[in-house]
C-alpha cells in the first residue's frame, strides 16, 4: 500500500512539472535576430540618408578593479576606444566608482542587495544592468576587442525599428542563451527594468559558487528574465545578435572568465559532454533526476513527519515537573 502512495506522488509530481512547462516555460515573445544580411542591408545609403535622432546613446561602459588594466587586456581595451574615439563616450568604471553611483542613484538597493553579494563579481553583473537602465549604450567586457566602430551597428539596429521606443541587442551564446558580456540598450528600457527590479529576489545561496553567480546576476539571470519578457506588452524590441555579426564582423575575443572556479569547470565539461548525446537519452536522464529529487524530496517530508509525530508522542508519555507548592494544604 506504501508503494503505491509513493508511486502516486511520483506521478503527480511528474505530470506537474510537465504542466509547469508547457503552460509557464513558454517564451512571451518569438525571437527576433539581427543577422549578418541585415548588417549589409540597412547600412545603404537609402537608410543612411534617413538618420534620426539617435535613440541609443553613444556610451560605452567598461569596469575594472581599479584604472590600472591588466597587460594582457591592454590590446582588447584599445581597439576599443580606438575604434569608437570619434563618436563614443568611453566610461571605464572602477569597484569604487560602482559603489558610489548604486549609492546614489540606487540607495535602497545598494543597502539591501548590492552590500550583501557574497562575491565581488555578483556587484559587477548586477552593475551593469543598474547603469544601463539608467544611462543607456553599450556594455562591453574587457576580454572582447574591436574590429569596427560600434556606431553602424547601433544605426543598422535603430533602422531596423523605427516604431519602438525602446531597442536593446544580446549576443546569442551557448550554453546560457544570452550574454551580459555585451548588452546594447536604450536609456530605461522596460527589460532591464524588470532586470533591476528582480534583482533582490534572486539573490540567494544556489548551493555552488558558479550557479550563484550564473543566477543571481549573471547570463543564466539575464537569460530568465528575456525569456519571460513580453515585447508587445512594452512596446519594445529585444534583438539576438548572431554569432556571425557578433564574434566575425565586431568584436573578437582573448581568454576570460577569470572568476570560474573548480566547481563552473566541472558544470560546463559535464554540458559538454552531454550536449552531443541524442536527445532521447538527454530526455531520460532528466527525467530520470527528476524521479530522484522528488524521491529525495518525499523521503525528507515524510521523515520529517515521523519526528514530529514521535516528539509529540513524547510530550505526551513523558512524565512534566510538577510544581507541588502551588497545591493549598487541606486541613485535617
Amino acid at each position: 500500500m506504501q508503494w503505491r502512495i509513493y508511486l502516486q506522488r511520483v506521478f503527480c509530481g511528474v505530470l506537474v512539472c510537465f504542466l509547469i512547462y508547457i503552460i509557464v516555460f513558454r517564451r512571451r515573445s518569438q525571437r527576433v535576430f539581427l543577422t549578418e544580411s541585415d548588417i549589409y542591408e540597412y547600412t545603404n545609403e537609402k537608410y543612411s540618408n534617413h538618420k534620426q535622432l539617435h535613440r541609443i546613446p553613444r556610451i560605452i561602459h567598461q569596469t575594472w578593479k581599479t584604472t590600472d588594466v591588466p597587460v594582457y587586456w591592454n590590446a582588447t581595451v584599445e581597439s576599443v576606444r580606438k575604434s569608437n574615439a570619434h563618436r563614443f563616450k568611453y566610461l571605464i568604471w572602477t569597484d569604487d566608482d560602482m559603489h558610489d553611483f548604486v549609492r546614489q542613484e540606487y540607495p535602497y538597493l545598494y543597502r539591501h542587495t548590492f552590500l550583501k553579494y557574497p562575491l565581488n563579481i555578483q556587484r559587477v553583473d548586477a552593475f551593469r544592468y543598474l547603469v544601463l537602465y539608467r544611462m543607456g549604450g553599450i556594455y562591453i567586457d574587457m576580454d572582447n576587442g574591436c574590429r569596427r566602430s560600434f556606431d553602424s551597428l547601433l544605426d543598422v539596429l535603430e533602422a531596423m525599428d523605427p516604431e519602438v521606443n525602446h531597442t536593446a541587442a544580446f549576443p546569442r551564446t551557448s550554453p546560457i542563451g544570452i550574454s551580459n558580456g555585451f548588452m546594447i540598450t536604450t536609456k530605461g528600457h522596460p527589460l532591464f527594468k524588470i532586470l533591476v527590479s528582480r534583482l533582490p529576489h534572486f539573490n540567494r545561496d544556489f548551493l555552488v559558487d558558479y550557479l550563484t553567480v550564473m543566477l543571481s546576476a549573471g547570463p543564466l539571470y539575464l537569460s530568465v528574465n528575456e525569456f519571460y519578457f513580453n515585447q508587445i506588452s512594452h512596446q519594445s524590441i529585444i534583438r539576438i545578435i548572431d554569432e556571425n555579426v557578433y564574434s566575425s564582423i565586431y568584436t573578437w575575443h582573448t581568454p576570460g572568465n577569470s572568476w570560474h572556479g573548480r566547481d563552473a569547470r566541472i558544470i560546463l565539461q559535464i554540458y559538454h559532454t552531454w550536449r552531443r548525446k541524442p536527445r532521447v537519452i538527454l530526455y531520460c536522464f532528466l527525467l530520470i533526476i527528476t524521479l530522484i529529487i522528488l524521491g529525495l524530496l518525499c523521503f525528507r517530508r515524510n521523515k520529517r513527519c515521523c519526528n514530529l509525530r514521535f516528539s509529540s508522542t513524547r510530550k505526551i508519555l513523558l512524565p512534566r515537573k510538577f510544581n507541588y507548592s502551588r497545591i493549598k494544604p487541606v486541613p485535617i
